[in-house]
């Protein structure tokens, strides 16, 4: 059978390019060729950009007539499903700065929404709380009152959304037409110091009552009677010999976590009993009802009793380690079963299949810190940096499947904080990996498309910036960090064995290698751009435009980019350069890239949300790659190794493929 002309040519590079790593000088200053007749990535894409995952964000759930909905809590971002979780979309304008601590969908109106946030302000023990409504699905929010220094921590409603009450450091405040007037209940119950009811299910109504759970020094069950009346009172209801922590009741019974146990009430609160004990003594948490049946969790498992607490089920969590931040019932519609949906903050949504296990149904908010392709034309896997872990997945091709959005992540391991990756086009099934360890930082490989990870180097000093893998030798890879004694840049020549710590006083949050001279490397950061002609070990100034994102052709035409506010271009290998593309941010250009076929083309994303954009004549001219991104913020570009596929990693809505040819 024979390969198609295109990946001939990969072949007989890949060939050009190991016989080019002896650190030979290319020849490679003349105008680039024209690309291979059937090679044009120049042209209109096939489609737009199409969600490829990964599904692994959770949030607060809300179930309405339109559909389901969730919030993600911080940065906030309101997500909809129309069709069971098999796609979602999201919305944005709530405060950035902000984390959501409660959220009510109207069940009868699913355009109308509340949700309460909270952030520290000012000393410390001061919140700045706000409640926030809207009236269009979530297109716009308006602020129906703020709370300072006192926060709100939390938010309960009655069934219809015209009774609210928000959880403050030493005030109840109750509103009784849907937000826009209040009547605060002053504390009667303890509450010293900075002590704050941090955390979720501390409160809940029931009837006229608010329930809720105090802090430090006396960590009990107390309730408002009456809240919507003209004189709430506050009682204490439950004290016991542990630490009551959270609450929950569907109406009629309560339950209280109370460290390793579960407690339970049928009348009120006025008498109390065991229902469950953690057999190996973790901590309970997150209790709720749930279509007839009560839940709670550790980090680990979740039990299930459909008797309150006669007899329990125990079955592990969706995602190991990570336990449960909120749990639903969506309603039977359509032919489909009422479902069981579980919510894992730092994981996704997950439908509870029973016997057939778990779903993942979303949410695709990550953000997408870097994305690298791996692998070779016959197996590739795209490899994704979030904001504590590493995301990989066969590198999708054809018609995107709901199953191709729940990639693998790496929970047992270790948090992936801060990582950064990198890959050499001399060695692409190698994928280079650094990673925040404290103060420290560690190097990874993987050698596997990011299935599996080994250590190259643990706890160096210094907080990572940026690891580079150079093209025209996989075994030199560069790091950068930042310590207490100023810059770091680490260096090894034998694919991480030994490093050597070179003196620099530049951080360096970019670089680029000649795809012929191991020696020459770029390295730029917001002082400038910088090369180097010894492997690193001394810098010429080249450039004070500030620089995020470096890249070199390897075809020739002396093509050096530089990305920072707007793009700069080189043809004379560095010499010189000009503006090609203006900008603001000095971060703005955060990656630029060329096609691996089609010479003419190269592309760039903007952090700041000028989506993808695209250069079909070298580099010179930049326009918007057609079709819109749902966020346009992007922070990461790779491409698969045929030149077809084009993805883009998001600010907060995952990594989008776009199909070029």
């Amino acid at each position: 059978m024979k390969l198609r002309s295109i990946t001939k040519r990969m072949f007989v590079l890949g060939l050009l390019t190991v016989l080019g790593t002896t650190g030979a000088t290319s020849v490679a200053t003349a105008e680039p060729q024209q690309p291979p007749s059937d090679v044009n990535a120049t042209g209109l894409p096939r489609g737009g950009w199409e969600p490829i995952g990964p599904n692994s964000v959770g949030g607060l759930l809300a179930v309405s007539p339109a559909g389901l909905a969730m919030m993600q809590p911080s940065p906030p971002a309101l997500w909809f499903s129309g069709d069971r979780g098999a796609s979602w979309s999201a919305r944005r304008g709530l405060p950035s700065d902000t984390s959501i601590q409660g959220f009510f969908v109207d069940p009868v109106n699913p355009d109308r929404m509340l949700a309460v946030g909270n952030k520290p302000a000012g000393m410390v023990g001061e919140w700045h709380g706000m409640l926030l409504r809207t009236t269009d699905r979530g297109q716009t929010w308006e602020t129906l009152r703020e709370w300072y220094p006192d926060g709100a921590f939390g938010m309960a409603t009655d069934p219809t959304g015209r009774v609210v009450v928000v959880q403050n450091l030493d005030t109840l405040s109750v509103s009784t037409d849907g937000g826009e007037n209040w009547n605060d209940v002053p504390r009667t119950w303890p509450r010293e110091g900075i002590a704050a009811p941090v955390g979720a299910l501390k409160l809940v109504m029931v009837g006229d009552d608010a329930y809720f759970t105090t802090v430090y020094p006396e960590y009990s069950l107390w309730a408002v009677r009456g809240v919507s009346g003209k004189e709430p009172r506050a009682e204490l209801v439950y004290r016991t010999n542990g630490e009551i922590n959270q609450v929950a009741s569907d109406g009629k019974r309560f339950v209280v976590t109370v460290g390793p146990e579960l407690h339970g009430s049928t009348d009120g609160g006025k008498t109390w009993t065991v229902l469950r004990r953690e057999p190996g003594g973790q901590p309970l948490r997150e209790p709720h009802f749930v279509g007839g049946r009560l839940y709670v969790a550790t980090y680990n498992d979740i039990d299930v009793s459909a008797d309150f607490g006669r007899t329990w089920t125990r079955k592990p969590v969706p995602a190991a380690g990570e336990g449960v931040s909120d749990m639903i019932e969506l309603p039977a519609s359509a032919g489909k079963p009422a479902t069981t949906l579980i919510s894992a903050m730092y994981r996704g949504v997950y439908a509870d299949g029973g016997k057939n296990g778990y779903q993942q149904i979303g949410v695709p908010g990550e953000s997408m810190r870097d994305l690298v392709t791996t692998g070779n034309i016959l197996k590739e896997s795209v490899v994704a940096a979030g904001v504590q872990e590493i995301y990989n997945t066969p590198l999708p091709r054809g018609k995107i499947a709901a199953a191709d959005r729940a990639w693998q992540s790496h929970p047992a391991d270790r948090l992936h904080e801060d990582a950064r990756l990198s890959v050499s086009p001399s060695r692409p099934d190698v994928v280079w990996q650094v990673t925040r360890n404290g103060f420290a930082l560690d190097v990874l490989r993987s050698g596997d498309g990011g299935r599996t990870w080994q250590f190259a180097a643990k706890a160096k000093e210094g907080i990572p910036r940026t690891i580079f893998a150079h093209p025209a030798d996989p075994d030199r890879i560069f790091v950068s960090a930042f310590a207490p004694t100023g810059y770091v840049l680490y260096r090894s020549d034998n694919a991480g064995k030994t490093w050597e710590k070179l003196t620099t006083d530049i951080g360096f949050i970019a670089f680029a290698g000649d795809p012929w001279n191991a020696n020459r490397v770029w390295g730029g950061d917001s002082g400038g751009l910088n090369r180097s002609d010894d492997g690193g070990k001394t810098w010429t100034h080249v450039s004070d435009e500030p620089v995020s994102s470096i890249s070199v052709s390897r075809w020739g035409g002396g093509r050096v980019l530089a990305g920072g506010a707007g793009i700069l271009l080189s043809e004379d290998n560095g010499r010189t350069f000009r503006r090609v593309l203006d900008g603001g941010d000095s971060r703005e250009i955060s990656r630029i890239l060329p096609h691996p076929f089609d010479f003419r083309v190269w592309f760039a994303s903007s952090s700041t949300g000028g989506g993808v954009l695209r250069s079909t004549d070298f580099g010179r001219t930049w326009s918007p790659v057609p079709g819109a991104l749902p966020d346009a913020r992007v922070l990461s570009l790779a491409i698969s190794a045929d030149g077809r596929y084009l993805f883009s990693g998001t600010a907060q809505s995952g990594a989008y493929r776009l199909t070029l040819y």
